[in-house]
């Protein structure tokens, strides 16, 4: 998360690390716990149809400008050039219309109706809490009658890391992370919060994670954990002792931000391959 973002979420109305509705949100990330949730089937739906939308109005306006050099270097013999140009307006913009009608539809919908269309599960799918050391599974996230109900809370130390690939549609291998205890039928799907991406950055995001999961050191030096970095007893005090300004990453300019993530690739890719 950029730092121009994290200063534009600081500005917003009531804005505060320790919101009132903190405990109760099947989504947090902060100085106390990682807590996961997938969003709602609606919100996903939604989703797919305003990115069709999206890419389906960029692909027809490339499809008309070919069309159209296409009628004026190469005309049709049957027919007039006004009339060859009228029937490819027509037909490249009902989907164009159509697209635009997808992608401005859900635009408006995400605008107006926000609670219904960006909406998250009744609860969350599973919790690592850095206060307790314990790792809790829910039963099931997408009901209201067992959104909360917890189905494992099991010691961190005792689940053991995986880390699986699976290939693109170009035989490009992705890596994703999982949890998963040693003897209980327990597991904590990370894709969902890290995503699907490259071995390197899975490798960091695991060890992120061991680390937040160790009280005796400090939160991971990350964009999203600074503003949390007072509210842990263990990273106040190496933050005291090695004079770490407080808004190291959110006063930033975006120039000086990029050029960090380059150097911390260049470190990570040292560190892991050599």
């Amino acid at each position: 998360m950029p730092p121009k973002r994290l200063r534009e979420l600081e500005q917003m109305p009531n804005h505060s690390p320790r919101p009132s509705d903190r405990p109760e949100h099947p989504l947090r990330w902060d100085e106390e716990c990682l807590r996961y949730t997938s969003q709602t089937k609606t919100n996903f739906i939604i989703g797919v149809i305003r990115a069709l939308g999206m890419v389906g109005f960029f692909l027809s306006l490339f499809v008309l400008f070919i069309s159209l050099l296409l009628s004026l270097f190469f005309p049709s013999q049957n027919i007039s050039l006004k009339e060859e140009l009228i029937a490819v307006f027509f037909s490249n913009g009902i989907y164009i219309f159509f697209s635009l009608l997808m992608w401005g539809g859900v635009t408006l919908l995400y605008r107006f109706f926000p609670d219904y269309t960006s909406g998250y599960q009744p609860g969350p799918m599973w919790e690592l809490n850095r206060r307790t050391g314990m790792v809790k599974v829910f039963a099931n996230s997408a009901k209201k009658s067992t959104a909360w109900k917890v189905a494992h809370e099991l010691p961190f130390h005792e689940f053991d890391c995986y880390l699986q690939s699976s290939p693109t549609s170009q035989g490009i291998a992705q890596y994703n992370l999982s949890l998963v205890h040693y003897s209980a039928e327990a597991h904590v799907a990370l894709v969902g919060m890290f995503g699907v991406t490259s071995r390197l950055d899975q490798l960091a995001a695991w060890d992120m994670v061991q680390r937040f999961m160790d009280t005796s050191q400090p939160l991971p030096d990350s964009p999203q954990w600074e503003q949390f970095r007072p509210l842990d007893p263990t990273t106040l005090e190496w933050d005291k002792e090695i004079a770490r300004p407080p808004r190291f990453w959110r006063d930033m300019e975006d120039e000086a931000f990029n050029q960090k993530i380059v150097e911390l690739q260049d470190r990570l890719s040292a560190f892991y391959f050599g």
